[in-house]
């Protein structure tokens, strides 16, 4: 039973610079798909629909016109640029 030491572990992070340093899985150097593209343009518009419709839905009940609704829609458009990075870093 031996312990690896510093220099040990450092032989082992030179072999594998195909890997993400964050998580330590490979890369994917692939290209987006028209069904990957097609899912973040859907994500964004449900995201920043849904947002609206849900400021819309809050307004109509509180009889708050307009500020649910720009509070939603923001929500949204921040939801959706999440959601843009998150799938977008998958190809960088």
């Amino acid at each position: 039973m031996t312990r690896e030491g510093p220099a040990d572990s450092d032989s082992d992070s030179d072999s594998d610079s195909d890997s993400d340093s964050d998580s330590g899985q490979p890369r994917s150097n692939r290209e987006p798909k028209l069904g990957d593209l097609f899912w973040v343009g859907t994500g964004v518009a449900l995201c920043v629909v849904g947002g609206g419709a849900a400021g819309y839905a809050i307004d109509a009940a509180a009889h708050s016109s307009p500020w649910a609704t720009f509070g939603g829609l923001g929500f949204g458009i921040v939801l959706a640029v999440l959601l843009t990075v998150s799938q977008v870093r998958k190809y960088l």
